[in-house]
């Protein structure tokens, strides 16, 4: 999970807007409140890649829908994203690898505010997977499965006070960064 840290970042401030805004907004029906898609590029340089101190650049596309439900008047908005990432790494010695993560669903489980603190409490269920193809075009590592994590927000100062793991991956778990830097021979295979 740690090379979608910034992906995960980026979705969760969208996430988290979205929640800042439904709790200020006047109560509704349950129902779906926005719904919209989205289309995102960028790229730039990774100097410590999978912490082998090598700098690796990297292009990413994000391509997703989101939307906001309702859960009744009163009540916290729920959030819901389905994304497709293809993230191609480029080594220095010019080998490539890319992981496709075509069908990632992120997902409020259970939303508590509390007014007092001024947080919002969120478990959030990622599901999906991912393939890792080497440079030769063969997959080389794969993950899937589900993870929860538990965000505490604080919606005053709308910052992200923790970020933590409550359940770990049920599914395939093979090493993206080993696999990479094998393909790559950055490691003895």
């Amino acid at each position: 999970m740690t090379r979608h840290h910034s992906i995960h970042t980026l979705l969760g401030t969208v996430f988290a807007t979205a929640a800042l805004l439904a709790l200020v907004a006047p109560p509704a029906s349950a129902g779906i409140i926005e719904k919209e898609s989205f289309h995102d590029e960028f790229s730039g340089t990774n100097e410590n890649f999978c912490d082998a101190g090598i700098a690796v650049d990297f292009e990413a596309t994000v391509d997703g829908r989101y939307q906001v439900n309702s859960r009744g008047p009163g009540g916290p908005d729920y959030f819901l994203e389905k994304t497709t990432v293809v993230n191609v790494f480029t080594a220095p010695n010019g080998m490539t690898a890319t992981d496709i993560q075509p069908n990632t669903i992120d997902k409020d489980l259970s939303l508590v505010d509390d007014p007092e603190a001024g947080t919002l409490t969120i478990v959030v269920l990622l599901t999906g997977g991912n393939r890792t193809y080497g440079n030769d075009g063969k997959l080389i590592a794969k993950n899937s499965g589900q993870v929860r994590f538990e965000i505490v927000y604080d919606y005053v100062n709308d910052v992200e006070l923790s970020n933590e793991l409550v359940f770990g991956s049920t599914g395939t778990n093979e090493d993206f960064c080993a696999a990479v830097l094998s393909d790559w021979g950055y490691l003895g295979t």
